[in-house]
């Protein structure tokens, strides 16, 4: 029996390895290329969505990248491309639409999605290892390929999920600190143009959903907050 077990332990012992060196390297290149937030208006935002949820400290850099985004990093820093800022400072994103990107992810952290997708993660390496043990050898790799997609369809309808939780929270946030929560919506509308409109041809493989529909769902959360 426990001939059987270790290749288990050991696969997840793996995968807890592989994720944990994933995480390090991106921190350290999030550590050399990124620079803590320097603008007087997010700063002024910052301090006000620490007031609203009532924390001390909400970390937020700035990392030399062009492209324009924004993400939760493993350790619960928020980060924004350069990009994304020289485009507010040249006047096509408002600090109340770049706050929009801050609140939204400030959600990802606040609800549980980083640690969420690592135990969606280790879930994938568990059943990958218990087939390898169970079946035949001869339908391990035809299995194991089955389970990637199957696991893959599913993180991506768990990010989506996601997406929406946190676009939800952003909304709520911005209003609790004294922002038009609409500028989530002027975020995206732009977002949108800038894109020209490009998403996945079948949205249930990407990773984000469609922005029309966040959109009709900010709006939503809007409605329904100004009713209660």
């Amino acid at each position: 029996m426990l001939f059987k077990v270790l290749p288990i332990i050991a696969m997840l012992a793996w995968a807890w390895f592989t994720m944990r060196s994933s995480e390090k390297g991106l921190l350290r290149d999030l550590d050399r290329k990124s620079t803590p937030l320097d603008s007087g208006p997010l700063l002024s935002a910052l301090q006000r969505f620490k007031g609203a949820m009532g924390v001390d400290d909400i970390r937020v850099a700035i990392y030399e990248q062009e492209a324009i985004n924004g993400l939760a990093a493993p350790d619960g820093r928020i980060v924004l491309t350069r990009g994304l800022l020289d485009r507010h400072r040249a006047g096509q994103f408002t600090a109340s639409e770049l706050a929009a990107v801050i609140a939204h992810e400030i959600g990802h952290v606040a609800l549980g999605h980083i640690a969420r997708r690592k135990r969606a993660w280790q879930a994938e390496m568990a059943v990958k290892a218990a087939a390898g043990i169970v079946l035949p050898r001869a339908l391990t790799g035809m299995i194991g390929t089955a389970v990637q997609y199957l696991f893959r369809f599913a993180h991506m309808g768990l990010s989506r999920k996601d997406e929406y939780e946190a676009d939800a929270f952003a909304v709520a946030l911005m209003q609790r600190s004294g922002f038009d929560p609409r500028a989530s919506v002027t975020l995206l509308e732009k977002l949108d143009r800038m894109s020209e409109g490009r998403s996945a041809p079948i949205e249930w493989l990407a990773s984000h959903p469609a922005n029309a529909k966040r959109i009709a769902a900010v709006e939503r959360a809007i409605e329904g907050r100004a009713a209660s």
